[in-house]
Order: structure tokens, then C-alpha cells, then sequence
């Protein structure tokens, strides 16, 4: 929800009186609220102060809070909406959303508030202290913002590199109106972000702020996303770093569902790299991921009853989706509930960056590089710690697919599989909600136009400069 300030006439009048009994000098000074940056930005703690709103902007609920890693399922094929819902998010499920979708839009404007945050950390004079290690974290950030924008309103690396992808603002200007850099020019900018990032951070503070192996493990994801021979190399050889050095373990499976009720920050240690955190305080309420899947919420989202049978009966982490009844009239029974991201009492992390991933990444590059033997050791060491019966045992085709399948079971409702689907230019398949109410679709072919966002149209209105994605 958005918080609108409404000013009426009685404060406007009061204000006029305080201006009127002023002298000049006082109408003279700078506004406390609109202090240039490089002014604003003058200590270590000011710095740090930026930062701390900076990862703030992450948590918005039309962010990393609720809506990135809810639709990176829900427009895929993991997640389905209830039967008996709020409302929420329909439009996105049934891929009927138009050009001004409001939830579609924040996305744009949520992450390039971020980015306008962080950009005036990286641009500031301050030296000395913490302040590298502040701008490190704040590259990161960058970098991250700008990969989940061209995530969603662009056509994937693997597809064109050459197409529209999405400004690169990296100064605040306020009659700025900058065209769409290509795909390829954010991606560079990306990486030269996180090259920044690793050559300025040397500390690691929590689960809840970038570390040097966040900073890694980021690295290899969008070199994996980006599908050439080179970045496959890179991407592997980040992975093998991480994993031989880094000193975080995977969770294995006797703490896994442990793993998920944890609601705070930690020091790094076990599993998790990076993760967006909410709390009691600092939360979006009823807006908070965990809101929408939790039984005690809305509970509108339910895991696609297709999906769930893809666990076998000894995974561990089948048990993180509770087979249940959905409250109500038309509920579904039964009804497919996730449990992770489901605390909303203590809200908890929204996990961006985990050491399973890096082992995907890894078990994935090793693929396309040839090396189908490290292709299964890296699944293996993975599945070992989720279905101890399991092996990995195939071979060329069919070990892609085996590596894509325990990617989809790994990260499920972290946002990860519509962005990985994409990447790999593979249809989504049919989803049913397994409902009476007709909420069952077609195939989502790679090429249907709806698998890319639209550029909102208020921005499209108010910058001409901009061009819209083909369809919309």
C-alpha cells in the first residue's frame, strides 16, 4: 500500500503565517529535506546512514518484499492463486496485465529509488573509515536493482543482447530523460558494478548486508544468466571459489525446515549469502511476503499440485509444502501450502543468495563446458544434503534436465524460476489452480510477448525518450 500525503488547507494557512513572520535570512537558507547530495553526504556516518536506507529500499513491498519473488513463481509454473482470494496478483497470473499495472510498475519505480540511493553513495567525496567498504556494498546493491530490471522488462542475454534493456542511471539528474541502454550495456555495467564491489569490501557484517562471497555468488549468477562460453568459465570458477573458501556450508537436511523459521540476520556461516530482511519494526505488514502464502494472511498463493509431486517421498524438502485445507468457501482441499517465507508474526529474510545455488550454478556450468563428471558431483553434494536416496546418474540431455528440475525444487517461491525459464527460451507449461472457477491455462510460449514486462506507461508518457517492449 501507498502512503499518500494530503495537505490541507488549514496546514497550507499555517504555513503561510510561519513564512510571513520570518526574516529574509531564514528564507535564504537551503532546505533541510533537499540538501544536494554531496553535501548531504560529508562523514563515515552519513555514508553509513545512506547505506542502511539503501538496503531499506530493497525490502518495499513492490520489490524484494513481496512482488519480485512472488511473481518469479507465480508467472511460472510453481505457484497458482486460490480459488477463494483477495484479489491480489490475478491479473499477473492469468497474463492479462496491461501497460499501466500498478504492481508492474513499482517494480520500475522501487528499483530505480534504490538505485537513486545508492548512486549518491557511490558519487560521494567522503574517503577514509568504512566508507570503501559502504561504496562496495553500495555497487552491490546497484547491481543487483539493475539485474532484476532487466530481468523483467527485458528480453533475456541468451535471446539478444543487442535489444532494449533498461536506463543506466548512474547520476541523479531530475530532467534527465535517458533512453534504454541495450541488454548487453547493462550487463556490462552489472559486472563492472560487482568488479567495484569486490575490489572495495573486505569485511562481512550479516546474512542481511552484501559480503565479499555475496558479491561472488551474484557475480556467477549473471555470468550463468548470460549462456557464452566465456561467462560459463567465469561462472565456475566463482562457484568453485565460494564453495572451497568461503567457509559457509551447505544446511543440510536434518536442519533444513529449522533453516526456514529463522526470521533474523545472522553472521555468515551456514547456507544463506544474502537475504532482504524484515523484522517487528521494519516490515510491510500485510503487504510482507509471508502475508500472502501464510495460511494466517491472505493465503492466496498455493503451490501447483503438479509441482509438489515432482518431491519424492524421502526429500526433505517436500516437507516444506504442507498438504491442507484452504479456509472458506470454494477453498481448495486439499490445498498444495508453502511454508517457506511463511512467519507473519516476525517476517523474517526474503533469501536473494543461497550456497545451493552456487551449487546449480556450478553443476550447470560444468555442463555447458563439457564436464558432464563435475556436472554431477556439484548436483550430488547438493541432492545429498535434500534426498540422501538419490543419485545423479545421467548423462547428456537428460542431465540439463535433471539439473534445471532440482534448480525449480531448490528454489522454489524464491522468485527464480520464470527468470530461469526465460534464460533457457523454455515454455511455461499449463498451470491449473485446480479450482472450480476457471483459473487453468494454456502453454506460455517463450516467444508470447506477456514473458517480458512493459515499460509502465507512465514513464513512457513522461519520457519520450523511452522505447516500448514489442506487443505492448
Amino acid at each position: 500500500m501507498r502512503t499518500i500525503k494530503i495537505w490541507t488547507l488549514s496546514s497550507l494557512v499555517f504555513a503561510a503565517l510561519m513564512f510571513s513572520s520570518c526574516g529574509k535570512d531564514f528564507l535564504d537558507r537551503k532546505p533541510y529535506t533537499s540538501r544536494p547530495a554531496d553535501e548531504a553526504l560529508n562523514t563515515e556516518k552519513d555514508v553509513e546512514s545512506a547505506l542502511i536506507g539503501s538496503y531499506a529500499g530493497l525490502r518495499d513491498a513492490d520489490f524484494f518484499g513481496r512482488t519480485i519473488p512472488l511473481l518469479g513463481d507465480l508467472m511460472a509454473d510453481n505457484v497458482v492463486v486460490s480459488n477463494r482470494n483477495s484479489g491480489r496478483y490475478i491479473a499477473q497470473f492469468q497474463y492479462n496485465f496491461t501497460v499501466n499495472d500498478a504492481s508492474i510498475g513499482y517494480i520500475w519505480q522501487d528499483g530505480y529509488v534504490v538505485i537513486n540511493r545508492v548512486n549518491n553513495i557511490i558519487n560521494a567525496k567522503v574517503t577514509g573509515g568504512m566508507v570503501d567498504q559502504y561504496k562496495g556494498e553500495a555497487y552491490a546493491i546497484r547491481a543487483l536493482a539493475y539485474f532484476e530490471l532487466v530481468n523483467f522488462f527485458a528480453r533475456p542475454y541468451t535471446d539478444d543482447p543487442n535489444a532494449d534493456g533498461v536506463p543506466l542511471v548512474l547520476q541523479f539528474d531530475i530532467n534527465g530523460k535517458p533512453k534504454r541502454a541495450s541488454v548487453a550495456d547493462v550487463y556490462k555495467q552489472i559486472l563492472a558494478d560487482l568488479d567495484q564491489a569486490s575490489s572495495l569490501m573486505t569485511s562481512s557484517t550479516n546474512t542481511g548486508r552484501f559480503s565479499p562471497a555475496a558479491v561472488h555468488a551474484l557475480q556467477a549468477r549473471v555470468n550463468l544468466f548470460m549462456g557464452t562460453t566465456h561467462s560459463y568459465q567465469k561462472t565456475l570458477s566463482l562457484c568453485t571459489d565460494i564453495i572451497n573458501n568461503s567457509g559457509i556450508s551447505l544446511v543440510n537436511a536434518a536442519n533444513l525446515k529449522a533453516y526456514w523459521q529463522k526470521s533474523a540476520s545472522e553472521p555468515l556461516g551456514t547456507e544463506t549469502l544474502f537475504e532482504v530482511i524484515s523484522d517487528r519494526i521494519d516490515n510491510n505488514g500485510f503487504n510482507e511476503l509471508s502475508y500472502i502464502y501464510s495460511q494466517e494472511g491472505y493465503g492466496d498463493m498455493l503451490v501447483n499440485e503438479n509441482f509438489y509431486k515432482t518431491y519424492g517421498d524421502k526429500d526433505v524438502r517436500k516437507s516444506l509444502v504442507k498438504v491442507g485445507v484452504r479456509q472458506g468457501t470454494g477453498g481448495e482441499n486439499p490445498a498444495y501450502i508453502a511454508t517457506k517465507n511463511a512467519d507473519v508474526v516476525n517476517y523474517g529474510g526474503k533469501k536473494i543468495l543461497r550456497l545451493s545455488e552456487v551449487y546449480l550454478n556450478a553443476a550447470e556450468a560444468a555442463f555447458h563446458l563439457g564436464d558432464e563428471n563435475g556436472a554431477r558431483n556439484y548436483l550430488q553434494t547438493l541432492i545429498s544434503e535434500r534426498d540422501p536416496s538419490a543419485a545423479v546418474t545421467e548423462s547428456g540431455t537428460a542431465l540439463l534436465d535433471r539439473i534445471i528440475t532440482e534448480r525449480r525444487k531448490e528454489l522454489a517461491f524464491e522468485g527464480d524460476r520464470l527468470f530461469t525459464l526465460n534464460r533457457l527460451k523454455r515454455d511455461i507449461l499449463a498451470r491449473t489452480s485446480a479450482n472450480a472457477s476457471g483459473l487453468e491455462y494454456n502453454t506460455i510460449k517463450y516467444t508470447d510477448y506477456r514473458r517480458v514486462a512493459p515499460v509502465p506507461l507512465v514513464e513512457t508518457d513522461r519520457n519520450t525518450n523511452l522505447t516500448q517492449n514489442k506487443g505492448w
